[in-house]
């Protein structure tokens, strides 16, 4: 037990002395009287001096009771664990406040918000006291203080208290204890003054566990004051809705991920709108994971479409996570770009396989589209190659394309980190310096497993085969049971030796000769992906067997499905987003709102045209809903903007990682919303109620004796 005022205690024992030397000076003193008769007297005085003992005792017990209650009551007396920062001292401090204001803050917990609750633990902190500067750090994406520095206008700091609200976003925690620790860190070398931060949170599990505390002063004191109650609040929610490809004849098939974070596993209904078709899938979600359920709806017309997906008849904690914003676009047939010097014709050539190949691929599973009548395959001579041609397909095929330009590498280099997926056959010496060219170009956003060596002079790659693949990829799995006969059949020709890279993953080898240089290698490369097929397919047997088709096809699949992407962005959360190359310029190009009113497009961030295209810069993202960029009213572009997924899981860190494992050793102290032996500060009104009670029994006790 702790004491607000231990100074009145001392006063209080002070005190007590008064009642007694009141009794003392007044207590009876003996009176000669002339009597002739004593006895009757004396008995008389014997009665009366036990009576009044008793009353003395009495009176002086309930007055000392009451000044010391008094005493007490003015002392305050707090028990449970001590806190780091009160008002007890009474030096000069400098204080900042650090409240979350993330989304898992807007959860439930009976029918109060924590934010609110956080609120008022907060402007306990943000009291006047003589000596005290603090400030006020809104820990969202973006932490903001309500002032640059330490204030003392402590009536500002309490309005910017009373605007806060929970905000639809993560808390970068890490960014509010940077800021915390330049407001904290000392002026000058004489500024001795006491150093104390204040954490007011849900310490969330996602945004806390990685918690930064090394930059802050080394002497400073730290309170944690949860708002978490004892056991998580039980929340569902919908972690993601993607495409996962395109349906039948008019459809398109979604995968919706729900987390179930309650103790028991739930029946869990979502109702899916597409444009205006609508279905519901359901399911069950066994407790504390998640679940994917697969929506295949309606999508009669290609383009940029917006959707929602909702929980049906759910009562959670969180019920902003039950709804989730998404955007699908219905693509027509794509289109393959296919970069080769060889000409077109019945030539049995490694281009001409290539070609039929893809052909099966771009009618497999695509709806009917008035779009549908576009080529398949574009061939084109890299020579001539325009950056309008190449970005105009969903998908760039290079096989024999020769020495490639230098504006030709930039440009594949540029589409490629966009997003573009390029495949590379590589068959002749020349294809190992392009494909160095163009990872140099890409940056550090390709880190190729291998490196692709020309053979060495007068050395000829044949009858090569596989050894190993990776049998979990889809490009493998396709043939089931009967991939080992179906490689054993292989066998290849041409193509580049390889060594390996310690800076690529070894994982996006997917197939190895016999040799020991790599087959088939994809890499991602910023949003982009990047196969390379290691042979020439005209001096190989595997383009005459079955297996080509299907190899290629899954391949192709998916490369297109990432590129496909979900188009989301998360509140709060700077985004640059590149726009497909029909959007044209920037000019003309206006970004629409979920409301769609023109009020919503000047917070929507800016447009600005750069050498591949038209890129959407936004600092912050707005709400959760679906942002358009159109022109002439017809979208171009569409993006979803949604509340990261790990604000829903609601569990919190213990105490002791906080004040232990994360403070570092500095001097800290945790208090809970939900802990049984938390500070509590109300006893003194019990107090000065027994100390009112005292004086009253002081009253009836003159009166009884009296009487």
């Amino acid at each position: 037990m702790t004491f607000l005022h231990p100074w009145a205690i001392w006063i209080g024992i002070a005190a007590t002395a008064a009642p007694v030397l009141v009794h003392w000076l007044t207590r009876p003193r003996p009176v000669r009287l002339p009597l002739s008769t004593l006895r009757f007297v004396r008995e008389a005085v014997r009665q009366q001096r036990s009576w009044r003992r008793l009353r003395d005792f009495v009176l002086l017990a309930l007055r000392t009771l009451a000044v010391l209650l008094l005493s007490l009551a003015v002392a305050r007396p707090q028990w449970g664990r001590p806190l780091q920062i009160t008002d007890l001292q009474g030096s000069d401090a400098v204080r900042v406040v650090v409240l979350d204001v993330s989304q898992s803050m807007a959860a439930r917990v009976g029918a109060v918000e924590q934010i609110e609750r956080a609120r008022t633990v907060t402007a306990n902190y943000l009291r006047y006291r003589p000596g005290l500067a603090a400030n006020l750090i809104l820990a969202g994406a973006r932490p903001r203080g309500v002032f640059d520095g330490p204030s003392t206008n402590f009536d500002a700091l309490r309005e910017g208290l009373a605007r806060c609200r929970a905000l639809p976003e993560r808390s970068d925690v890490n960014r509010a204890l940077d800021m915390a620790a330049r407001m904290l860190a000392p002026r000058s070398p004489s500024d001795q003054r006491r150093r104390e931060l204040v954490l007011v949170s849900d310490f969330q599990r996602s945004n806390w566990a990685k918690a930064d505390f090394s930059p802050l002063p080394a002497d400073t004191h730290i309170q944690f004051e949860s708002t978490a109650p004892a056991e998580p609040p039980a929340n569902l929610a919908i972690l993601r809705v993607g495409e996962r490809a395109a349906g039948g004849q008019g459809t398109a098939q979604l995968d919706v991920q729900v987390a179930n974070y309650t103790p028991t596993a739930r029946k869990i209904a979502v109702d899916v709108s597409l444009g205006d078709a609508t279905c519901r899938v359901s399911g069950t979600c066994p407790s504390l994971r998640s679940t994917t359920l697969v929506a295949e709806i309606a999508a009669r017309r290609s383009g940029w479409q917006s959707g929602e997906a909702r929980l049906v008849g759910v009562d959670d904690a969180l019920a902003a996570d039950n709804v989730y914003p998404f955007v699908v676009h219905v693509r027509p047939q794509p289109t393959y770009i296919l970069l080769s010097r060889q000409a077109a014709g019945r030539r049995a050539t490694s281009s001409l396989f290539v070609e039929c190949a893809l052909a099966p691929t771009a009618r497999k599973g695509r709806p009917a589209t008035a779009e549908s009548a576009a080529p398949r395959v574009l061939r084109v001579d890299p020579a001539t190659a325009e950056t309008s041609t190449l970005a105009s397909g969903d998908l760039i095929v290079l096989d024999h394309p020769g020495k490639l330009g230098d504006e030709a590498v930039k440009l594949l280099a540029a589409l490629l980190r966009r997003g573009r997926p390029i495949v590379y056959v590589a068959a002749e010496p020349i294809d190992a310096t392009n494909l160095k060219r163009l990872s140099d170009a890409s940056g550090s956003g390709l880190q190729m497993p291998v490196e692709f060596t020309p053979p060495p002079a007068g050395q000829t790659r044949r009858d090569l085969f596989l050894t190993s693949v990776r049998r979990e990829n889809p490009m493998f799995g396709v043939f089931g049971d009967d991939l080992t006969a179906t490689i054993g059949r292989l066998r290849f020709a041409g193509g580049l030796g390889s060594r390996r890279l310690t800076t690529g993953v070894d994982a996006d080898v997917l197939a190895v000769y016999n040799d020991g240089s790599a087959a088939i290698v994809s890499t991602a490369s910023d949003a982009g992906t990047l196969a390379v097929m290691n042979a020439d397919l005209g001096a190989s047997n595997l383009p005459k067997t079955s297996a080509f088709v299907p190899l290629l096809a899954e391949l192709v699949d998916q490369m297109l499905q990432r590129e496909r992407g979900e188009n989301a962005a998360f509140c709060g959360e700077p985004l640059v987003a590149h726009l497909p190359a029909e959007a044209g310029s920037a000019a003309g190009l206006r970004i629409r709102g979920p409301n769609g009113s023109d009020a919503d497009a000047a917070r929507c961030g800016e447009l600005a045209d750069e050498a591949v295209g038209v890129v959407w810069r936004w600092t912050a993202p707005g709400p959760p809903g679906v942002y358009r960029v159109e022109r002439d009213g017809q979208p171009v572009f569409a993006l979803a903007v949604n509340i990261p997924d790990e604000e829903s899981q609601l569990d919190s860190l213990p105490a002791d990682v906080l004040t232990a494992r994360l403070a570092a050793g500095r001097s800290a102290a945790y208090r809970g919303a939900a802990d049984e032996n938390r500070q509590r500060d109300d006893d003194w009104k019990w107090l000065a109620v027994a100390c009112v009670a005292c004086v009253l029994g002081e009253l009836g006790a003159l009166v009884a004796f009296r009487a």
